[in-house]
Order: structure tokens, then C-alpha cells, then sequence
């Protein structure tokens, strides 16, 4: 008798243990639902507060290496490994006044992003460096003025980097401690300009 009380029991009591994991497993399954919506929707709102962000960086860059354009608008044009977008910038009257050509260079971290403003005459009128991995306090002082206005109003080509004083108006001096990064924001420099000649030079 008590064996068949004992045996009852012990029924009762795993089917109350499968009740009990089978609730757990169902309150974790929603939980976890739950949290992967919500998480889908904080993404959701995040790649478009980020996006946004861009945009505005982008537009602001544009303005500060062309300020003498009022609008700007996307040329349907090639692009290639450097040269990753180009944009024309106009004037109240709708005349292009120049181009904005966004560069992609290699830098010591990575590759380093920025915008290059080139005037229908030819000279490189502003840089804008949009984004970079290089090392803080070294090749991450290429977004300093002290660095990047050396390129403001350059008209010999092609720019080279130099160690120490500059001599020469084509020569650009190097940050101190970080020659890649200076070579790569130069030679990305150089290749908008190339770009622009061969593509852009004849435009109106």
C-alpha cells in the first residue's frame, strides 16, 4: 500500500516539476521575444537618428570645402577604389562654382574618409575629414587645422609630404610621429584632384 502511495507520489510530483519547466520555459520564450522586439525598434530608431547624423556631417562638410555654393547636387558620374562620391556646388543662380569629391584614402588605422573641395579652376579650395581610425594624438591630428588647412587654396600639383618646414607650395609638412596618415590624407588629396581633371575639368 504504501508502495503505490510512494509511486503516486512521485507522479504527481514530476508532472508538477514538468508543469513548473514547462511555465519557466513559456515566461523565457516571451521574455525573450519581448526584449528582441523591443531591441528591434531601438535599432530601428538608432540606424535612423544615425543616418540622419551622417547626413548633416556630410551637408556641413560639403559647406565648409565649397562655401561659396548655396545647393549641391549628386553627379552621376564613375567612381572608382579612391574616389567614392562627387557632388556639384552651385550657386543661387544654379552656375557650378565647383566640385566636392569624397575621398577614401588608407591611413596607419584604417582607411580615413573626407571630402575634397575643388574649384572650377582647379585648386583644391578646402579638405574635410569625415571619418579616421588613427592613433589618438598622433595620425588622429589630421582632423586639427593646424594639419588639414595646409590644403586650403593649393594650386600645385602634385602635393607631396615633407618632414619639418614646407618650401615649396606644393609640399605639405607632415604630422610629427605620423607619416602614414599624412601620405594618405596627401595622396588622397592628389587622387581627387586627378579625378577631377580627367572627368571633371570641362564641366559646366
Amino acid at each position: 500500500m504504501s508502495e503505490a502511495l510512494e509511486a503516486t507520489n512521485d507522479k504527481i510530483s514530476a508532472g508538477e516539476t514538468f508543469k513548473k519547466a514547462l511555465h519557466l520555459g513559456g515566461t523565457l520564450f516571451m521574455v525573450t521575444a519581448i526584449t528582441g522586439v523591443i531591441l528591434g525598434f531601438v535599432q530601428w530608431g538608432t540606424q535612423d537618428a544615425i543616418k540622419r547624423a551622417e547626413l548633416a556631417a556630410k551637408n556641413e562638410a560639403l559647406q565648409n570645402v565649397m562655401p561659396d555654393a548655396q545647393e549641391f547636387k549628386a553627379v552621376d558620374i564613375a567612381t572608382n577604389e579612391n574616389v567614392t562620391d562627387v557632388q556639384e556646388g552651385l550657386d543661387s543662380s544654379g552656375k557650378v562654382v565647383g566640385h566636392c569629391i569624397s575621398v577614401n584614402s588608407k591611413g596607419y588605422g584604417g582607411a580615413v574618409g573626407f571630402i575634397v573641395g575643388i574649384t572650377r579652376d582647379g585648386t583644391v579650395r578646402a579638405i574635410n575629414i569625415l571619418s579616421h581610425s588613427e592613433t589618438p594624438g598622433l595620425g588622429a591630428k589630421s582632423t586639427e587645422p593646424a594639419f588639414y588647412g595646409q590644403f586650403e587654396n593649393k594650386k600645385s600639383f602634385p602635393l607631396q609630404v615633407v618632414k619639418g618646414a614646407v618650401n615649396n607650395d606644393n609640399e605639405i609638412a607632415a604630422i610629427s610621429g605620423a607619416t602614414i596618415t599624412s601620405n594618405a590624407v596627401t595622396s588622397g588629396v592628389n587622387a581627387a584632384v586627378e579625378y577631377w581633371s580627367k572627368n571633371l575639368k570641362e564641366a559646366k
